[in-house]
């Protein structure tokens, strides 16, 4: 089961990772790297952070809730819950950069980015399925649901782009796909897992999103933090701009994947260390995913330095060779970012979410004008530059904080022993 749980997880994530790479690549080459740029933006940018709102930051607190303290019905109304307000928020953005704003969107790039945040909506949804498997010691489940689905989708978008190259018409499609997709591999797959627990106490999803709000402002916040140059590039450079900067963007979703398909399968095991004091076990795990999340770093960035350039400019349809410095740049905060990642987890198993939340917020005040700032000086180098730093910021802070709770936990354990 083990075996087959890190097979099927590995599968689901480099689907689902690649999925990225792959639309926002074949989209430029389909449609040009204007309309393109319009994609990617709302796919990987607003639309991802639409995403983080619907996901509400639940998917730690749930996988890791051994003890049962809520149901998944429970996980399922509340997720349902800030679904809605994800759309809601999307709304609200899109009239305000469509109507409003002296520059707005034109219609176009307005309703493509509407059926994005509709399109993550529905993948934030899916994820209450598939972070109930993993509870439940069927991680091979939730890659399986994972990967069929965004195959699904994926494929149903690009046959109508190629067809019709009408994007938003094939968004319709995306976004008709990813919710048959969640009928047919999610909702399927729970009917067969014995420890799914459909009842719910009346009231209850709101205390659950009481106890989860603080990771979701710190979810929310890393997403923004994540996107911020992206947001820079798009308000005050141009959308071919932001076509070439998703393209430099590609490499960090290998190392992040790579990532989480590593680090996933030990949450759970780290969870009960933790609770039980396993705190020699506990900290060798975690070295051993810092060091393959390093090798995989260095890894990329020689692979960058080599091939970078001209194997993401044929793949991207754009011109690369002014960005080198600027793929380097994110190849590492790529790096940062999964090691913090790493030790956002760690401070959840540890029950220390007001420490993540507040480790976010000033990084997250210091990259809105880093981000604007160094966008506006130094274009998409710039830009690249101010992510790697707010990462690097990001990721001491963490580890900083894991740090200072793993030693003052095991001198009070020790103290009690006495």
């Amino acid at each position: 089961m083990e075996r087959k749980n890190v097979a099927w997880n590995m599968i689901g994530s480099l689907v689902y990772a690649g999925s990225s790479m792959v639309l926002t690549a074949l989209v430029n080459h389909l449609v040009g790297t204007d309309r393109g740029g319009i994609f990617g933006f709302a796919f990987s940018t607003f639309g991802q952070q639409m995403f983080l709102v619907a996901y509400f930051g639940m998917r730690p607190l749930q996988s890791t809730d051994v003890g049962r303290s809520y149901t998944f019905g429970e996980y399922r109304l509340a997720r349902a819950i800030t679904c809605l307000a994800a759309i809601l928020f999307g709304i609200f953005y899109i009239i305000w950069n469509t109507v409003i704003r002296a520059e707005g969107y034109p219609g176009e790039k307005a309703l493509v980015v509407f059926l994005m945040v509709l399109y993550k909506v529905l993948d934030g949804f899916a994820d209450v399925y598939e972070s109930e498997f993993q509870r439940n010691g069927r991680l091979y489940l939730t890659g399986q649901a994972m990967a069929f689905r965004t195959v699904l989708s994926v494929c149903c978008f690009l046959g109508a782009l190629a067809v019709t190259k009408d994007l938003v018409f094939s968004s319709m499609v995306a976004v008709a796909s990813q919710g048959a997709g969640i009928l047919l591999f999610d909702r399927r797959a729970a009917k067969h897992v014995p420890g799914m627990a459909f009842d719910r106490t009346a009231r209850k999803q709101w205390k659950l999103l009481q106890d989860s709000f603080l990771l979701f402002l710190s979810v929310f916040l890393d997403g923004l933090i994540f996107a911020m140059a992206k947001y820079a590039v798009d308000a005050r450079m141009t959308s071919t701009d932001s076509a070439v900067f998703v393209a430099i963007f590609m490499p960090t979703s290998v190392i992040n994947l790579a990532a989480n398909f590593v680090i996933r399968p030990y949450l759970t095991k780290m969870s009960y260390q933790w609770e039980e004091g396993q705190f020699r076990e506990f900290v060798s795990d975690l070295k051993k995913l810092a060091g393959i999340i390093l090798v995989l770093t260095v890894a990329a960035l020689a692979g960058a330095w080599a091939l970078g350039v001209p194997v993401l400019g044929a793949i991207s349809n754009v011109e690369l060779k002014p960005y080198r410095s600027g793929l380097l740049f994110i190849i590492l905060g790529g790096g940062f970012f999964a090691v913090m990642n790493l030790f956002y987890y760690v401070l959840v198993i540890m029950k220390q979410q007001k420490r993540i939340f507040f480790g976010y917020v000033p990084v997250c005040i210091l990259s809105l004008f880093l981000s604007f700032w160094l966008v506006g000086e130094g274009g998409i180098n710039g830009g690249a530059f101010s992510y790697m730093l707010e990462m690097l910021l990001l990721m001491l802070c963490f580890m900083g904080q894991a740090v200072r709770v793993f030693i003052t936990e095991e001198k009070g354990r020790e103290e009690r022993r006495k």
